[in-house]
C-alpha cells in the first residue's frame, strides 16, 4: 500500500504551483471535487477492489499513460485530470461487464485517491515538512506551496476514508501500478 501513497503523492505534489516571485501572496485554498469528499464506505471499497483488475486490464488495453502534467496546474488539479483521463475507450463497457460503471467507479476511485493523498500527507513528518520549508530555492518554494495546497485539501475529507483506505491496502495495492 505504501507504493499506492507513494503513487497518489508523486502525481499530487509533482505538479507545482507557479509562481514567479518570492513574495506571493498566499495561494488560494484549493478542494477536491466535491464527490471526492464525500465519505467512503467500506462496500464501496469492497464492490471497487473487485472491479479494480477489470479497470485496470481496460486501460492497459487502450495503452493508458497518465497524462503529462502541466507546471500551472496544482496537485488537486492534478487528481481531476488524473481520475478523468482515465475514462478512456473500453473502460465502460469493462466495467458494466465486471457489474460497475464509470460514473459508480470514478466517484470511488476519486475518494480512495483522495484517502490516500491525505495519508501519505499525514505520513509526512513535521521534520521534512520544515526542511522542505525551508528550501528557499524556487523548486522548493513550489514544493513546499504543492504541500500545503494538497495538505489543505486533504483536511476537508472525512477522517472515516483515509480509515476504509488504510482498512484495505492490500486490496488497493493494483492502484499503484496503474499506468505500468
Amino acid at each position: 500500500m505504501r507504493a499506492v501513497f507513494i503513487a497518489v503523492l508523486v502525481v499530487l505534489a509533482g505538479v507545482v504551483c507557479g509562481g514567479k516571485s518570492s513574495r506571493q501572496k498566499p495561494a488560494a485554498v484549493v478542494m477536491f471535487p466535491a464527490v471526492a469528499c464525500s465519505t467512503l464506505t467500506e462496500a464501496e471499497v469492497t464492490q471497487f477492489s473487485k472491479v479494480l483488475p477489470t479497470f485496470h486490464a481496460a486501460l492497459k488495453a487502450a495503452h493508458w499513460q497518465p497524462a503529462p502534467q502541466k507546471p500551472d496546474r496544482g496537485p488537486v488539479d492534478a487528481l481531476a485530470t488524473l481520475v478523468e483521463g482515465m475514462n478512456v475507450p473500453g473502460v465502460e463497457e469493462s466495467l458494466k461487464a465486471a457489474g460497475s460503471d464509470w460514473g459508480t467507479f470514478r466517484a470511488t476511485l476519486y475518494k480512495v485517491f483522495a484517502a490516500s493523498a491525505a495519508l501519505s500527507v499525514g505520513a509526512l513528518d513535521s521534520e521534512r515538512a520544515e526542511q522542505m520549508k525551508l528550501d528557499t530555492t524556487q523548486s522548493g518554494k513550489r514544493t513546499f506551496a504543492s504541500y500545503q495546497a494538497i495538505k489543505g485539501a486533504c483536511s476537508a475529507l472525512p477522517a472515516a476514508n483515509m480509515e476504509v483506505v488504510r482498512n484495505h491496502q492490500q486490496d488497493l495495492q493494483e492502484l499503484g501500478t496503474l499506468g505500468r
